[in-house]
C-alpha cells in the first residue's frame, strides 16, 4: 500500500487457481477434491476462490505492536527511550477465570531484562507488551482500535471482504488484554492490518485503500479517476514519526536487521565512492 493515497500496489494469495477454469481444483485442492462429499467440494472451491487479504481473518501477531506502541505515545503513556521501563523475565503471569495463574511467555527463551520501548519493539518483546498494555487499559485501547479502522472494514469494494473479530468489551480480562497487546486472540485481516500501519507511516493518517485508481472507457476514451479518500487523523504527525524512528531501528539493529536493504545499499553506495576515491 502506498501510505500517502491508499493504493494497492501488490494483493496476492496463494495456492492460487486459473480463474479461465475456475471449477477445476488448484493442485492443493486436488490432492483431496475426490474424496469429499458434493457440499464438500463446493465448500473447498468457494474457499479456492477467496481473496485471503481480505476474505479470510488472521492473528496478526507481533506487527500489533506498532499499534499498541503508537496508542502508547499518542497518550503519553511512555517515550520512547526511558531505559528501564520494562523488564522481561521471560514470562508474564496473569490469573485466568478460575483464578488459576497461567504464564504468558516471550518467544525467546533468554529473557530481554531491562528495556524501553524501543527496545522492546526491536526485540519483539512480549513481557513488555504485555506490561504496556495494562498500563494502557482495554478501554483506550479499542478507542484507538476503532479510530485505526480495526473494528470495521475498510470499505474496499473488493468481494467478500470480511471484518475483525474482537472480544467484546466488557469480556476483556487480564489474559485478553495482555494477548491482544501483542497481536493475539485477535482476528483482523491482512488488509485491515497493512490500512492502519500505513496510517503511522503516514503522519497519522488513515487512508481508504484503493484499489483501481482510474477507470477508462474504451469507447469513448474518456477516465474518470477514482479520487482518494482520507479517513481521519489517527495519531499526531510528532507519535507518526516516533513511531517510524523506532520501526526504522527495528530494520537496523532489531530483529528485523535482516530485511535492512536501505543500510545494505548505503554500505555498497559508500565502498562504491570509497573505491573510486582511491583511484
Amino acid at each position: 500500500m502506498d501510505p500517502e493515497t491508499g493504493d494497492i500496489l501488490a494483493m496476492a494469495s496463494y495456492p492460487n487457481y486459473n480463474l479461465n477454469t475456475p471449477y477445476t481444483p488448484n493442485e492443493t485442492l486436488a490432492k483431496t477434491y475426490d474424496s469429499l462429499s458434493t457440499e464438500g467440494k463446493s465448500e473447498a472451491l468457494y474457499k479456492m476462490w477467496v481473496n485471503k487479504s481480505v476474505g479470510e481473518t488472521y492473528e496478526p501477531g507481533s506487527v500489533f505492536k506498532l499499534i499498541t506502541s503508537a496508542v502508547a505515545l499518542e497518550e503519553g503513556i511512555t517515550t520512547t527511550d526511558i531505559e528501564t521501563d520494562f523488564y522481561c523475565q521471560g514470562y508474564e503471569e496473569f490469573p485466568d477465570v478460575s483464578n488459576k495463574t497461567i504464564k504468558i511467555k516471550c518467544w525467546r527463551a533468554t529473557p530481554h531484562g531491562e528495556q524501553s520501548l524501543r527496545d522492546a519493539l526491536c526485540n519483539s518483546c512480549n513481557p513488555a507488551f504485555m506490561q504496556l498494555g495494562a498500563r494502557i487499559g482495554a478501554p483506550t485501547l479499542y478507542k484507538y482500535y476503532e479510530a485505526f479502522g480495526l473494528f470495521n472494514s475498510t470499505n474496499s469494494g473488493l468481494y467478500g471482504e470480511q471484518s475483525s473479530i474482537f472480544h467484546n468489551l466488557e469480556n476483556v480480562g487480564p489474559v485478553e488484554l495482555a494477548t491482544m497487546s501483542f497481536g493475539q486472540r485477535l482476528n483482523i485481516t491482512p488488509l485491515q492490518m497493512i490500512t492502519a500501519v500505513s496510517s503511522i507511516a503516514n503522519d497519522g493518517i488513515l487512508m481508504k485503500p484503493r484499489i483501481v485508481k482510474s477507470i477508462t472507457n474504451t469507447d469513448t476514451g474518456a477516465v474518470t479517476e477514482v479520487p482518494t479518500e482520507q479517513v481521519r487523523q489517527v495519531i499526531s504527525k510528532k507519535t507518526s514519526e516516533e513511531v517510524k524512528s523506532m520501526m526504522e531501528s527495528v530494520a537496523t539493529v532489531g530483529t528485523g536487521k535482516n530485511g535492512a536493504v536501505v543500510r545494505i545499499l548505503s554500505w555498497r553506495k559508500n565502498w562504491y565512492f570509497r573505491a573510486n576515491r582511491s583511484k
